[in-house]
C-alpha cells in the first residue's frame, strides 16, 4: 500500500502534528509558526510523591493544540472513546475519507521507540491504515519515514493513563482548515496571550511564579530517593524529548522570526534576541541537571543559581512583551 503524507520531520511531537494537518489543507506553514500560533510556550512544577520522577517539571502549554486550532478559526476538541474498539473503528473511517488525524500515545507501546518507559501524550500523525494486515500508517515528529503500528499496539497506545494525562483514544482531525483573514491580529494576540499565561499566577504550578517556587523546591531534591533519575528526567524534559532544544525557546525564537514579517513590533522589541538569550540560559540549565544526576550527591547550589537566571530572563522577555506589543484577550 502506498501511503502519501505531507509530512516534514520536525522539532516537537504537536507542533509536527500540527504542520502535518495545516500542510495537508494547503497552508504553507512552518511548524515553528504552528507552535507559536499556539503560544507554546509553558513552564509547570508538579510534586508527584508515588511516581517515578517524584518532582516533575513541563516546558511546554499544556493545551497547544486547542489554543492552535481555536485560534485560526477552527473549533477544536480532542474526540474521546471508552471503547479501543470504537476508537480505532472511528480512526480507519477518518483516514479511509482521505482526512489525517492526529491521535495521541504511550511511546511505551509504538514499536519503533522500543522505550523501557511510559511517556503518555506523544503525538503522532496517522494518514491510513491496511484492514486486513491490521496495520496503521503514521508519521512521527523527527523520522522521515511513513512507519507501521499495528492495530494491537495503537490500542494500547491510545489508551492509557500516566501522571498528568488521561489517554481515551484521542483524536482529531479537521475535514477542512483555512487562514485567517488578519494574521497580524492573530499573531499580535498569540504573542501576548502567552506571556500573559506565563506571568499569570493561576494556581502556583505553572509559570514563572512556578520558576520562582522551583528555586526554593531544588533545595528538597538532595533528599529524594530518586534524585539521580528526577535530575536526569528534568535534562531530558528541557534539551532531548522533542523540545527542539533550549526547553522548546529555540523553536518559539524562529518563531518571532516569522512573526516580525506579520507584525513588525515583535523585530523593534528586540523580542527574538530576547527569547534567544532564554534559550541559551535554559539549555545551560538542562547540562548542569545532567551533571548532576551523575554525581554522588545531589548539589542544589550546582543549579539553583542558573534556575535563578532562566527565572529573570523569562520574567523580563514576558514583562517586555506586556509593556511593548498590544494588548488584547483572545
Amino acid at each position: 500500500m502506498t501511503i502519501k503524507a505531507a509530512h516534514h520531520p520536525g522539532r516537537h511531537c504537536a507542533s509536527t502534528g500540527i504542520r502535518n494537518l495545516v500542510n495537508y489543507h494547503r497552508l504553507p506553514w512552518s511548524e515553528a509558526l504552528c507552535f507559536g500560533l499556539g503560544a507554546g510556550l509553558g513552564f509547570w512544577y508538579l510534586d508527584l510523591p508515588g511516581l517515578s520522577p517524584s518532582r516533575l517539571i513541563h516546558v511546554r502549554a499544556a493545551d497547544l493544540e486547542e489554543r492552535f486550532f481555536n485560534r485560526i478559526g477552527c473549533p477544536f476538541a480532542w474526540e474521546r472513546f471508552a471503547d479501543p474498539v470504537l476508537a480505532e473503528e472511528a480512526l480507519c473511517e477518518r483516514v479511509a475519507a482521505g482526512l489525517p488525524a492526529i491521535v495521541q500515545t504511550d511511546i511505551y507501546y509504538l514499536p519503533y521507540y522500543r522505550s523501557s518507559t511510559h511517556f503518555p501524550g506523544h503525538l503522532i500523525t496517522v494518514w491510513g491504515c491496511d484492514r486486513l494486515k491490521r496495520v496503521f500508517w503514521v508519521t512521527d515528529t523527527e523520522r522521515e519515514a511513513v512507519l507501521p503500528v499495528s492495530f494491537e499496539d495503537m490500542r494500547r497506545a491510545r489508551h492509557c493513563r500516566g501522571g498528568i494525562y488521561d489517554l481515551a483514544g484521542n483524536m482529531f482531525g479537521p475535514e477542512s482548515l483555512k487562514a485567517p483573514e488578519n494574521m497580524s491580529s492573530v499573531i499580535r494576540e498569540a504573542i501576548s496571550f502567552n506571556s500573559r499565561m506565563m506571568l499569570e499566577d493561576v494556581d502556583g504550578y505553572q509559570g514563572t511564579a512556578a520558576l520562582a517556587r522551583w528555586i526554593d523546591a531544588v533545595q528538597t531534591w538532595r533528599d529524594l530517593e530518586d534524585w539521580s533519575w528526577t535530575a536526569r528526567f528534568t535534562y531530558q524534559v528541557i534539551e532531548r524529548r522533542g523540545t527542539g532544544g533550549g526547553g522548546f525557546r529555540l523553536l518559539y525564537a524562529d518563531f518571532l522570526q516569522e512573526a516580525a514579517a506579520f507584525y513588525p513590533a515583535v523585530d523593534s522589541a528586540g523580542l527574538r534576541q530576547l527569547m534567544l538569550e532564554a534559550a541559551a540560559a535554559w539549555r545551560e540549565l538542562a547540562l548542569a541537571f545532567k551533571t548532576a544526576s551523575e554525581a554522588q550527591t545531589f548539589k542544589p547550589e550546582t543549579v539553583s543559581p542558573l534556575i535563578e537566571r532562566v527565572y529573570r530572563l523569562e520574567l523580563n522577555y514576558h514583562q517586555t512583551v506586556l509593556a511593548t506589543l498590544a494588548i488584547s484577550r483572545p
